[in-house]
């Protein structure tokens, strides 16, 4: 039996097989370990990173895809909301049509009866992306003329909203109403839709 001691590294081809072995089997383990720390241990890292940064970019696709999907659903309301938003906005009368819009007003008040003692424009005020315009309105009439007048109103193709109404009668004995409403219309404000 040869002692571990008793070998020379300068003898290295007269050691016996299994020395020899050891030796090579040391030094393969010793090139992987340092081939390993040097080379695949930041080969690892970056592989650790890359998978890190595919579940970043699967977690982004399938946002997207989400999304994607969603798309046709999306592009359906808001071609609704365009239509509402048309639709109403062609109910909001053009500068040029206030004088017309006053003189229908007026028409609907005298085929239901009712004398005017006033009816004009006040002034405009200016709001987020609109312009209210207020109607005052003082009418008499009866009580079933007033209401058919109100209603005349509200089918009219352009939008016009009451408020501030206040009626009364003109005299204790009589059934006929002095009716005053303050009225508004609006118009976009030019920055906002040029006017056709």
């Amino acid at each position: 039996m040869v002692d571990i001691h008793d070998l020379e590294l300068d003898e290295m081809p007269d050691w016996p097989l299994w020395a020899q072995l050891v030796i090579l089997v040391a030094l393969v383990l010793t090139l992987q370990g340092v081939g390993y720390w040097f080379y695949l241990a930041s080969k690892h890292e970056q592989l650790a990173h890359l998978k890190q940064q595919e579940q970043t970019l699967k977690t982004t696709l399938r946002i997207k895809v989400n999304k994607a999907a969603a798309l046709p659903k999306i592009q359906a309301q808001l071609e609704e909301l365009n239509q509402r938003y048309d639709y109403l906005s062609r109910q909001l009368p053009l500068q040029k049509e206030l004088a017309s819009m006053l003189a229908s007003v007026n028409e609907r008040g005298l085929e239901s009866s009712l004398t005017f003692t006033r009816i004009d424009w006040g002034e405009k005020q200016s709001h987020t992306f609109l312009y209210r315009l207020p109607l005052n309105i003082e009418l008499t009439g009866h009580y079933h003329d007033i209401g058919a007048f109100s209603q005349a109103i509200a089918q009219l193709p352009r939008i016009i909203h009451f408020d501030d109404v206040d009626w009364q009668r003109v005299s204790q004995e009589s059934s006929t109403l002095h009716f005053r409403v303050r009225a508004y219309t609006y118009q976009f404000k030019p920055e906002v839709r040029d006017e056709e």
